[in-house]
């Protein structure tokens, strides 16, 4: 049986303002998390193949279109976790979910060379489930506290292991990404809605910036934990250039964002370089 990885969440944490939200078109982000952001995996056994890769885990709750109620919905009820967070929510608040100078990522990074090896790194991490890690649909975490803290949290099925879901992932990733000396305007976090065997997903990914045009990477491809059966399930994931040659299956783009820049694609809002808004 495949894992439910998408799954309604609500985590104490710090309300963003009203006002910032709906001026900056954050509800498309919150509105993915409300509706649970995660990976999809495929069925287990083998190697990944390109109908594998379009295979749904359970149907999970559907993302709705940026109606104004949902804007509406969304913004009153946006919440977001700052474990390990530090900065102002002035203006665009995710930009510190992305720490390329933590010492952690630092850390990481001084063992690899470049963004393939960083990818390399990352399919690695093994996919936990919010319900299952922090008995919540969903919680952002830092980096740091992501790569230093999972490990020994009591959710944790697989104790000592750094494990956790899309958010932490693509933001850990795009993390290393930075600390190899990629500039910002090469690498982005990408919130939006995939589909999966006709399934709509909020998820969160990353794309670099290759040969003139933006390369998905995905590092929920590795390892997961099966909550149903309860066993952890093995898996290589995708080749760092798997996406050059295949579709990423986006249906909507919500946002993208790093360090320094971020985009809201729907009005153009933020001060991302030309090039994100191609």
């Amino acid at each position: 049986m495949l894992p439910g990885f998408l799954r309604p969440v609500s985590r104490p944490g710090t309300t963003l303002p009203l006002m910032i939200i709906r001026k900056l078109c954050i509800p498309f982000m919150i509105m993915l998390l409300a509706a649970a952001c995660g990976a999809c995996a495929p069925a287990r056994g083998g190697e990944i193949t390109v109908q594998e890769a379009a295979a749904p885990v359970s149907p999970g709750r559907p993302v709705t279109s940026g109606t104004q109620q949902a804007y509406d919905s969304a913004a009153e009820t946006a919440e977001v976790q700052t474990t390990g967070v530090t900065g102002s929510t002035d203006g665009f608040p995710f930009h510190y979910y992305v720490t390329p100078d933590d010492e952690a990522i630092t850390a990481l990074a001084a063992g690899i060379n470049g963004a393939a090896d960083a990818y390399r790194l990352a399919v690695a991490w093994t996919y936990v489930s919010e319900t299952t890690l922090n008995n919540a649909a969903d919680k952002w975490l830092s980096p740091h506290e992501f790569l230093t803290g999972t490990m020994h949290y009591p959710g944790n099925p697989l104790p000592g292991q750094v494990v956790s879901d899309c958010e932490e992932q693509s933001h850990a990733l795009v993390s290393l990404i930075r600390a190899e000396d990629v500039p910002p305007e090469a690498v982005r976090i990408v919130i939006g809605k995939v589909t999966f065997n006709n399934t709509d997903k909020g998820h969160a990914w990353v794309e670099l910036f290759v040969d003139g045009g933006w390369l998905p990477l995905d590092p929920m491809w590795g390892p997961y934990w099966d909550d149903a059966d309860g066993e952890l399930v093995e898996r290589d994931g995708m080749p760092f250039d798997y996406y050059a040659d295949h579709d990423y299956p986006v249906l909507e783009v919500w946002a993208y964002y790093n360090d320094i820049y971020y985009l809201d694609p729907e009005s153009g809002a933020g001060n991302a370089p030309d090039s994100w808004r191609a």
